[in-house]
């Protein structure tokens, strides 16, 4: 994943602001030959990390910094098309980072949604990277069995099925500077942020962290679940499902013009694959995808009519 919302012209296909090849870094591995351009979104900005430096890494106090660059020695960090490196590569590396790659950015799991009235878009993004290893093909650890093609890949993945070991930093926070999980609103008039808000609230066990490494709240602000959250759009509000510090699920609703919190109750659990919203009678309800079932929640005054859901 890239962290670029592309924007097309639905009837035409055109896209409605510039995309540009530009130059990327070529590839290491041997026999490997990559594209030498990449299309690049100029307009909206992106809504997640888009590689990975220095200056990302956690740092709100000199050892926390430290620490970070010591996980990170062995990875090589780069922009957003930072190539896979190789065992035994030249430069005695690890793995490199792909950020956001496969992990971090959207997912199916937590789709946007728009307000067509308005014309804004919403979407739930977390922080998150990749780190990319390949070893020759015949000392791969294969999940499936060679294909019987005439084609056959040189290198495969390090890890069966997925990724290299990523950096760790030693604390248990992320490597990464919060917050871990926001959502972002776009005017799609104009392709401009309206607001990027974190999701959620700090996990308990990162506010632990934190006070054991002298870090004050007042620091690193709300760093957010590091969840991806289902939101569904109403015309008067923005309401999404994730978790509070102690891990109680709970419903936010959010003004949808600023991203201010408007209100938040305690829900049965997490939803998850989205969300929906309806009016009957006269009542407006929420359903929620919980686990094995649904789970439709309403005011008082809906039950009283004989139209409640549970």
């Amino acid at each position: 994943k890239q962290g670029w919302l592309y924007t097309f012209n639905r009837l035409t296909g055109e896209p409605v602001w510039p995309i540009e090849d530009r130059p990327v870094p070529p590839s290491i591995v041997p026999g490997e030959i990559l594209s030498p351009t990449q299309p690049h979104v100029t307009w909206p900005e992106p809504y997640s990390l888009q590689g990975i430096s220095e200056e990302d890494l956690l740092d709100f106090t000199p050892e926390l910094k430290e620490q970070s660059l010591a996980a990170m020695e062995d990875y090589v960090m780069g922009g957003l098309f930072n190539p896979p490196i190789h065992a035994d590569n030249p430069m005695g590396k690890y793995a490199a980072m792909n950020c956001p790659g496969g992990a971090g950015g959207v997912n199916i799991t937590s789709p946007p949604v728009a307000d067509p009235v308005n014309n804004v878009f919403y979407l739930s993004e977390h922080t998150a990277c990749f780190a990319l290893r390949l070893i020759p093909g015949e000392e791969a650890d294969l999940l499936f069995p060679n294909s019987t093609g005439s084609t056959t890949a040189q290198y495969a993945n390090g890890v069966p099925g997925a990724t290299a070991r990523p950096p760790r930093h030693p604390s248990g926070l992320p490597i990464w500077k919060p917050p871990y999980s926001t959502i972002v609103a776009y005017d799609m008039d104009t392709g401009e942020k309206k607001f990027t808000i974190p999701t959620g609230e700090t996990p308990q066990r990162y506010k632990d962290v934190f006070e054991r490494e002298g870090v004050s709240e007042s620091v690193y602000g709300n760093t957010g679940t590091g969840a991806l959250v289902p939101m569904v759009v109403t015309p008067t509000m923005l309401v999404y499902s994730d978790q509070a510090s102690d891990g109680t699920p709970m419903l936010w609703a959010l003004d949808k013009d600023t991203g201010e919190i408007l209100a938040e109750i305690e829900a049965p659990a997490r939803s998850s694959y989205g969300m929906s919203s309806w009016t009957h009678d006269g009542h407006q309800y929420i359903m929620l995808q919980t686990s094995s079932k649904l789970t439709a929640l309403a005011l008082p005054a809906a039950q009283d009519t004989g139209g409640g859901a549970h």
